[in-house]
Order: C-alpha cells, then sequence, then structure tokens
C-alpha cells in the first residue's frame, strides 16, 4: 500500500512540475516574443525613417531636375525663334503644366479607387448569399420530407 501511494504522489509530484516548468516556459517564451517584437520594431522605425529621408532627398532631385527641364525646353523654343524672355517663362511654364497634369491624373485615378463601391467585399457577399440559398433550400427540403 505504501507502494501506490509513493506512486500516486510521484505522479502527483510529476504533474506539478510539469505544470511550474511549463508555466515557466511559456512566460519565457512570451519575453522572447516582446523582446523580438520591440528590436524589430524599433528596426522598421529606423528603416522608415530612412525612406522618408531618402524620400525628401528624392523629391528635391526631381524638384531640381524639372527645373534644368524647364531651361533645356527654353533653350529648344529659343533654338526654335522665340523671344530669350518669353522662352524662359514659357519653357518652364511647360514642364510645370505636364507634371501638374500627370499629378491631376494620377490623384483623379487614387480618388475613384477609394471610392466606397470599392470598399465593398462584392466576393464575401457572393459567397454568403450562396450560403444563404444552400441553407433555405436544405431547410425547404427537410421540410418537405417531413410533412
Amino acid at each position: 500500500m505504501n507502494q501506490g501511494s509513493q506512486s500516486s504522489r510521484s505522479i502527483a509530484g510529476l504533474l506539478h512540475t510539469l505544470r511550474d516548468e511549463t508555466t515557466t516556459l511559456l512566460q519565457q517564451e512570451v519575453k522572447l516574443a516582446t523582446a523580438e517584437v520591440s528590436e524589430r520594431a524599433t528596426e522598421f522605425g529606423k528603416n522608415a525613417l530612412r525612406v522618408a529621408i531618402g524620400g525628401f532627398v528624392l523629391y528635391a532631385g526631381a524638384i531640381v531636375f524639372l527645373f534644368s527641364l524647364g531651361d533645356l525646353v527654353s533653350v529648344g523654343l529659343i533654338q526654335a525663334g522665340l523671344s530669350e524672355s518669353a522662352a524662359s517663362w514659357l519653357g518652364r511654364a511647360l514642364v510645370g503644366g505636364i507634371v501638374g497634369l500627370i499629378g491631376w491624373l494620377m490623384v483623379a485615378k487614387a480618388k475613384k479607387a477609394l471610392s466606397p463601391e470599392n470598399l465593398v467585399p462584392e466576393g464575401s457577399i457572393r459567397s454568403l448569399k450562396k450560403e444563404k440559398q444552400w441553407a433555405e433550400d436544405k431547410l425547404q427540403h427537410s421540410h418537405e420530407s417531413t410533412t
């Protein structure tokens, strides 16, 4: 009888140890996951800052390039016989107008894509309607078979 109670105590002890070690393991896993998420969030923030700075530098470069392109168009207009004073502003105005038109088209397309109609989950709605019809058919079929 002593052996049976000793066996049950050792099983109870093993279960208790298993519970404690599992709890400790889960706590350590949560700490590790928290540390990893924190490290990745910090790295993500640094990379996002680098992207933003790169974007500003790219924007500055694009502005300088567009001014140069405007000057190039002005030179072409002068070569075509336009006066220097008129060609100076007209070259930049033409480049600015073209860039503005491209920007306007991009914004219009994006606004259309952001319309509320595009937020409706069409596939899910179709699927739910099919499932509703299937359930109604099953209900009607089971009702007919019972009567």
